[in-house]
């Protein structure tokens, strides 16, 4: 499992985890969901996850799901850009070996 919070700056405090197939983001504000304050999304429906510049160019974790909705578009510290790096290589390599 690999498990990062993408920015101690946020007020949100996101942690996202990957286990097997499944992406988990965790906030302390009810953000991903009307009802609750974490969200999921399995491999299967992931249509895109990339780390990329924003519009402010720092780094922003961006994972589109195949129904062309964006699940996530969120900013990430400096320090944790490594360790975001190696979840989006995780959930790339479960995406090509899903087939729903």
């Amino acid at each position: 499992m690999i498990e990062v919070q993408l920015s101690k700056q946020n007020s949100e405090k996101l942690i996202v985890t990957f286990d097997a197939n499944v992406v988990r983001y965790f906030s302390m504000m009810n953000v991903r969901t009307s009802s609750s304050a974490s969200g999921r999304i399995h491999a299967g429906h992931i249509k895109s996850i990339e780390l990329t510049p924003n519009k402010k160019g720092k780094p922003a974790l961006v994972i589109t799901t195949k129904f062309n909705a964006a699940f996530s578009n969120d900013e990430v510290d400096d320090d944790a850009v490594d360790k975001v790096r190696e979840l989006v290589a995780e959930v790339q390599r479960a995406m090509q070996s899903t087939t729903l």
